[in-house]
Formats: C-alpha cells, structure tokens, sequence
C-alpha cells in the first residue's frame, strides 16, 4: 500500500481496480472493493490493520464488478442514486443473473459469490454532497462516466481526486457498461480544466497521475467513437470489426497484446450498439 498524502493510501495489488483508504477521525473510507472474495477479504484485513473497522466503503460506478464487489463487505456503502436504484430492483433470479460470470471467473471462490445478496447503499446522493469527517469537508460528485452511477470523490487540502472508472491509464477503457461515451468524454474535457485537481487516482491502471495525464484516454474514447461511427455507416462487418480493434491496439496499446485487442473489440460493439440506440425513433404517443 503506498501513502500519496498524509493518511491517504492506495493499493494496486488487487486488480481490476486501484483500491483507496482515507483516514478520518471518525474512521477510515474505503474506496472501491476488489470483486473477487478472497481479495476483498485480504483488503478488508489491510485496511483493518492500518486504521480499524471501515465506516463507509465507496463504490464508484453501478457496474455488475463493483455491485458484487459490494456485496462481499458488510459496512455501509455509498454510492450514487443511480447506483441505490439498480441494486434495489433485484430479485433472487435478477441477482443471479449478475452473479453467475463471476461464479464462472472464481471457481475455486464461487460458494462465497453464490451466497452474498444485493448490499443496498446506506447514503446515495445525485449531483454533490459534503462529507465533514476531514477539514477541509472530502467531496463527492456524481458524474457521467464509464458505467451507470459514477462517483468522484475529491480530497480538496491535497488537489486529489479519485476517479473510479472515468480515468483509466495504460489500458483500454471499460466501456461495456458505458451508457453515454459523449457525456463520458465531456466529463473528461471539464477535468482536463479543473485547474483545482492536480492529482489523480485512476479506477485502473498506473496509481496515481496528474491531470494532464488523462490526455491519452480522452484521445482514445475520440478514436473509438470516430471508429465505431464508420462501422456503422458501413454496414456491421465482422471482420472489420476485428481488423479496427485489432488496428487500435497497435496504436494505443501494443505491449499488451491480444488481451487489449479483445477489450478494444468489447468497447467497439458497445459503442455501436449506443449509436444504433440512438437512431431508434421514439414510439408514438397516444393522441399526437
């Protein structure tokens, strides 16, 4: 675990995610969970260890990892709305539907994942709130971002942010759960001016970066969009589809291999399902 500020530690030893603990007087926060049991566990003891019993864990999007994530942790959770609003809609049959690919990717771990159950957020909040356990008081902020129900959540004595998904550095962006890559991406141009954020903990990949390190993701979601745009126009190709993602890899991220090129190929469909969404009339209404 390395301290980046006085009381501020982060731990990239549980992937996917860069994991966050702040201490406050009034107990630590946690800043995301590993979706994996035996880490989430490992980091629990961690931060047990550092700073005693959680009072809050953060979860920073409403992704189905960040979902059972939650579930693995019995603190209060917050989380945005939208976040509170998704898991409150499950029923035993909808949950085991969000379970089911991690009880496939943790087969030695899929008991613990079969037995958690949905983990409603104790504080859900839409646009921003304060939180008085530091001085100054620790921001939260919900933003448009790589899934349903992004969270920022800013440490305003140290510049810092902790950006959950909306920033990924030296890997591809999630966007499997993008709802909206446009508003993603003028997410990204408003913190490429917050001249109050000068440092930034990304949801995955390098630790900690400065601001103008998100450069390279905002030119990728660009490239992406532009790309998808095109396969569309061109009619869905299969084998363009994989010759594009397969182009993209080599020039955004070419030392990772085929492992880039699948996720690259994942985000490309999505992004044509959004663009097809959007040329779907709305249905009449009655009346007009």
């Amino acid at each position: 675990m390395q301290e980046i500020a006085p009381g501020i530690y982060v731990e990239s030893n549980y992937p996917p995610y860069n994991l966050a603990l702040i201490t406050t007087d009034r107990g630590p926060i946690v800043v995301d969970i590993p979706p994996r049991p035996s880490h989430a566990w490992a980091w629990q003891h961690q931060v047990e260890e550092i700073a005693g019993t959680p009072r809050y864990a953060v979860i920073t999007d409403a992704s189905p990892e960040r979902q059972v994530a939650a579930a693995l942790w019995d603190v209060p959770i917050i989380a945005s709305a939208a976040t509170l609003r998704t898991i409150a809609t499950y029923d035993e049959r909808s949950w085991r539907d969000v379970i089911q690919p991690f009880v496939a990717l943790y087969p030695a771990e899929a008991g613990e994942i079969a037995a958690v159950k949905p983990h409603r957020p104790t504080l859900a909040f839409d646009g921003r709130f304060l939180l008085h356990d530091r001085t100054p008081p620790i921001e939260f902020e919900v933003v448009s971002g790589s899934a349903t129900g992004c969270l920022w959540l800013t440490i305003p004595e140290h510049n810092l942010l902790f950006a959950g998904d909306t920033v990924v550095v030296n890997e591809p962006a999630p966007l499997t759960y993008t709802p909206d890559s446009k508003a993603w991406l003028n997410t990204l141009g408003t913190l490429a001016h917050r001249a109050t954020i000068r440092r930034i903990v990304p949801g995955r990949g390098k630790a900690i970066i400065y601001r103008q390190e998100i450069e390279p993701l905002r030119e990728f979601l660009r490239v992406m969009r532009r790309t998808a745009r095109t396969l569309v126009h061109r009619s869905q190709n299969g084998l363009r589809l994989s010759q594009s993602a397969q182009d993209l890899g080599q020039v955004f991220f070419n030392s990772q291999g085929q492992n880039a090129v699948r996720r690259i190929k994942t985000g490309l469909e999505r992004l044509i399902e959004e663009i097809l969404e959007a040329q779907v009339p709305p249905p009449d209404v009655e009346g007009e």
